[in-house]
């Protein structure tokens, strides 16, 4: 049990003969830090009296000093204090102003400066030889507070000279307990000019030779095998979102260009003319591909074809290496071309019209061998529906074409649905994986196995959807009936995609429609709508419908065949 002592001059009170009073002064916090204030009494005891007077019913109001009793009743409920320990109180003398007492004492209290705190944690620290555990435990903190206390305690006594004068702030000193170089600290403070001298700008003079964890080369490494070199880390406690750096640059790039060089030797022994890394993307040499053959059940580069093209190791974004294959350098494409006549057609040459006959025949044949193979008229109607969207200008010779509606011309709150950003973010990561030449698209096609190919039919089909229905359509118009069948396919669910603002979504509708809203929803307002104005009852109704998910009858998903068909199969 904690044991209270008292001084000669104070009369000691029980514990459960104290309760606050409504002549306290302090109206806001007065709950926040109990459990910090219960700990350091349990630890060093009651360091301040409390200010009390006599109440009618024979208890002691605490005038001042509520949140220590709040303390206090938190040690004796969790058993850490009798419920009647004696409790030192100064009693107010019958012509002492309760309220004026409570005002002076939370007034005229001089809060300690930072420093002076981080201080005195280092002095239990390093003085006292306590743990960092330990400390958290006494002050009622956590253990990273004691460390980022411990953390600024170390910084420069010249800067921390300056924090103490009001010249910088906790986050320059936040800043500059990155690096624990004093002298590069105080280079950092001074190479800045004084109108400039923003925390982030000190963080970067001091974290410039260093490398984020999060960065691509760091996550190539990975830190236990940077570790295992010899690298140190430095961690910034004061950033919950970023874990730190690896402090030497020169050794990450050693240990990212050996693991590049291990890939590059790997790939070089597969038998390409050259295997090239790229740590940084280069994008200065456009190349042509070559696309692997089919050999037997798999899909082979020819030996010719390794002879005059490459590969290159290439570090992603991600930290992830990418071996791109089949690369032909453009000086490799020339001295392979073939020399194309310039002079224009030999004299004797065919007829327009013949050429047209002939090439309807090559058609004819064209689409009876590509009816036989589907895998080849999958990776054909890819490309095509590939093309308008990905290639702006080019064109198949299948008379295939994705037609894309821009959504964005009809909503206006986009941020309500976050599937349009979805969408954007399928279509830049497509864009990512295609190849940035037309040319080489149907090549690629060719190269993927179905599964890639099935997931971006599936992404183009999905950008040629057409539901929207605007003024002039008929409700029943076969593309919106159709648009129906494929929701009721798909067991469409808006109410999971859509979640309507009050400015995106009610605000822009009449008081009789919210009315109807609510009442078709079968839930009450509260309040007369009618009554309200139009943005007051547009927040009551956002706030009557939130959860319930309800949706405006024009993006239910109907009943249809299909709905239950669909249905049925998943089930079973």
């Amino acid at each position: 049990m904690t044991t209270i002592t008292t001084t000669p001059t104070i009369i000691t009170i029980s514990l459960n003969k104290l309760v606050p009073s409504a002549a306290n002064a302090r109206r806001t916090g007065q709950q926040m830090g109990i459990a910090a204030l219960a700990a350091s009494i349990a630890a060093h005891g009651l360091q301040q009296n409390l200010n009390v007077r006599l109440a009618p019913s024979g208890r002691y109001e605490v005038v001042a000093g509520n949140r220590r009793l709040a303390a206090l009743k938190k040690l004796a409920k969790a058993k850490a204090l009798a419920k009647d320990a004696p409790i030192p109180c100064r009693v107010l003398a019958e012509g002492d102003d309760p309220t004026e007492i409570s005002l002076a004492e939370n007034t005229m209290r001089e809060p300690m400066h930072p420093d002076d705190e981080c201080r005195a944690f280092l002095a239990l620290a390093e003085e006292k030889g306590m743990a960092i555990d330990d400390i958290a435990a006494r002050f009622g903190t956590t253990p990273a507070i004691v460390r980022q206390r411990l953390k600024l305690a170390r910084v420069s006594p010249a800067l921390r000279a300056r924090f103490r004068h009001g010249e910088m702030t906790m986050a320059h000193m936040m800043a500059l307990a990155i690096s624990d170089d004093h002298a590069a600290q105080e280079q950092a403070w001074e190479n800045l000019p004084d109108w400039n001298r923003e925390p982030y700008l000190l963080k970067q003079a001091l974290t410039h030779e260093a490398v984020p964890l999060t960065d691509k080369l760091a996550v190539l490494v990975g830190v236990d095998a940077y570790e295992a070199a010899g690298g140190t880390i430095i961690r910034d406690l004061f950033d919950a979102e970023d874990e730190g750096y690896m402090a030497d640059r020169a050794l990450v790039h050693r240990l990212a260009a050996a693991i590049m060089a291990d890939e590059v030797t790997a790939v070089q022994a597969e038998g390409w003319k050259w295997v090239l890394p790229e740590i940084q993307p280069d994008y200065s040499t456009r190349y042509t591909r070559v696309y692997p053959r089919p050999d037997g059940d798999r899909l082979a580069y020819a030996p010719e074809d390794m002879a005059k093209a490459g590969a290159r190791v290439r570090l992603e974004h991600d930290g992830t290496l990418r071996i791109e294959r089949g690369l032909v350098h453009p000086d490799d494409a020339k001295a392979d071309a073939a020399p194309t006549n310039q002079q224009g057609p030999e004299r004797g040459a065919l007829p327009a019209s013949m050429v047209a006959e002939l090439t309807a025949h090559r058609t004819a044949a064209l689409r009876l061998e590509l009816s036989r193979n589907p895998a080849v008229a999958l990776a054909a109607t890819v490309q095509a529906l590939a093309l308008p969207l990905f290639y702006q200008g080019s064109r198949s010779c299948l008379a295939i074409r994705a037609e894309h509606e821009p959504l964005a011309r009809h909503a206006q709150a986009l941020d309500d649905c976050p599937a349009h950003a979805a969408m954007q973010a399928e279509r830049e990561r497509w864009g990512d994986l295609l190849p940035g030449d037309a040319a080489d698209l149907f090549g690629w096609c060719l190269a993927q196995p179905q599964t890639v190919l099935l997931d971006l039919l599936a992404f183009l089909a999905a950008c040629s959807v057409n539901a929207v229905q605007v003024k002039s359509d008929s409700p029943a118009s076969e593309r919106l009936t159709h648009a129906d069948q494929l929701a009721g396919a798909l067991s469409l669910d808006v109410a999971a995609h859509w979640t309507p603002s009050v400015d995106g979504f009610y605000t822009r509708l009449t008081k009789p429609i919210l009315a109807k809203m609510v009442a078709d929803a079968g839930v009450s307002p509260g309040v007369a709508l009618a009554s309200l104005s139009k943005k007051e009852a547009a927040a009551v109704t956002a706030r009557a419908l939130a959860g319930t998910g309800w949706l405006p009858e024009v993006l239910r998903t109907p009943a249809t065949p299909e709905a239950e068909a669909h249905a049925i199969r998943r089930a079973a």
